[in-house]
C-alpha cells in the first residue's frame, strides 16, 4: 500500500465522490481513532473509518403495524401492505409506509432519513428495502445498475403466456399526453424482465417475473404487452372484479450486503387476497 492516501482507499471501496466531499467538509474521516484529511497517507495495519452522521428524517412518525421481514445497524426490509403508499406525498403527509418507519425508528432512539433502495406502486404488495446510511444507500443502488440485485415479482395474469417461460425486451415510455400511464415504445427506456409461468389454469396464471431494469410499471407495461394484463390492473386492461387492485407481489430480494459482505436473499409471502384467488 505504498504511496496510498485516505481517499484513494475510500474510492478503491466504492465510497462516491458525493460521499467523499460531505465527509471531508464534516471531519467524519478516522484514522487509527485519529480525524485526519483525505490526503493522509495509509499504511498497511491502520484502521479507517468513515462516519455517519445520525440525520433526522422530515417524515412523521405514525404508529401503523409494520411487517419487518429483516433488520441490522444498516437495513431495514419491511412487508407493505397493498393500497398503502411507500412515502408522503403533497396532499398526503401521512398513513405511509414512511410513516410506519420513522416511528418504529423513533421507538428504537435511532435518527435516520428513510433512504428508499426501490419502490413499490401504491396498490403493488410486497418487499421494501431502506437503507440506514448513505453509503450503505449508494452501494444498493450500484449493485442495481450492475445487474447484481436480484427482484422477483409475483403476478396473477390473464391467460396463458406461451411460451411459459421467456425474456421481454422492450422500451418503456409515456403515453403522449400522460403523466402516468406508460406503453412500450422504441423511443423509451430499455426495459428487460425474465419471465415464468408458475401455476395455470384454463383462465389465469401465476407467473414469476426477474427484473432487470426497474421502469416505472415495467411488469404491467411488459404483461400487458404481451397479451396478459393483471387481474385488478384497470390501467392496462386487466380483468376487473376478482381483486380489488392489480395483482402484483415483490416476493423475493437478493443481493450482498454492502457492509457484511453477506449474500442477503430475503422472502415475503403472498398476501391474503393474491393468496385468496390461487385457492
Amino acid at each position: 500500500m505504498d504511496h496510498w492516501t485516505v481517499e484513494r482507499v475510500l474510492r478503491k471501496k466504492g465510497i462516491s465522490r458525493s460521499l467523499l466531499r460531505r465527509a471531508k467538509a464534516g471531519e467524519q474521516i478516522l484514522l487509527n481513532g485519529e480525524r485526519v484529511k483525505s490526503n493522509h497517507p495509509v499504511r498497511k495495519g491502520d484502521c479507517l473509518e468513515l462516519l455517519m452522521e445520525q440525520q433526522s428524517s422530515a417524515v412523521i412518525p405514525e404508529q401503523i403495524k409494520l411487517n419487518i421481514i429483516y433488520e441490522d445497524e444498516d437495513l431495514l426490509a419491511v412487508s407493505k401492505p397493498p393500497q398503502m403508499l411507500v412515502h408522503p406525498l403533497t396532499n398526503q403527509a401521512t398513513g405511509t409506509l414512511a410513516n410506519a418507519i420513522a416511528h418504529h425508528w423513533q421507538q428504537k432512539g435511532e435518527q435516520n432519513l428513510i433512504r428508499l433502495v426501490h419502490r413499490l406502486d401504491r396498490d403493488t404488495s410486497g418487499l421494501v428495502l431502506v437503507a440506514k446510511n448513505p453509503y450503505v444507500h449508494q452501494q444498493l443502488q450500484q449493485q442495481m445498475q450492475r445487474e447484481q440485485f436480484v427482484r422477483r415479482y409475483l403476478a396473477l395474469v390473464q391467460g396463458v403466456p406461451v411460451p411459459a417461460r421467456g425474456v421481454i425486451d422492450a422500451p418503456i415510455g409515456l403515453v403522449p399526453g400522460s403523466i402516468i400511464e406508460r406503453v412500450v415504445t422504441p423511443t423509451g427506456k430499455a426495459a428487460v424482465s425474465h419471465y415464468w409461468v408458475l401455476r395455470q389454469d384454463k383462465y389465469h396464471s401465476l407467473v414469476c417475473l426477474e427484473l432487470k431494469t426497474g421502469r416505472t410499471h415495467q411488469v404491467r407495461v411488459h404483461m400487458a404487452h404481451l397479451g396478459h394484463p393483471l387481474l385488478g390492473d384497470s390501467l392496462y386492461g386487466g380483468e376487473m372484479g376478482l381483486i380489488k387492485r392489480q395483482a402484483l407481489h415483490c416476493a423475493y430480494l437478493a443481493f450482498t450486503h454492502p457492509i457484511t459482505g453477506k449474500k442477503m436473499q430475503l422472502v415475503c409471502p403472498l398476501p391474503e387476497d393474491m393468496k385468496g384467488l390461487l385457492n
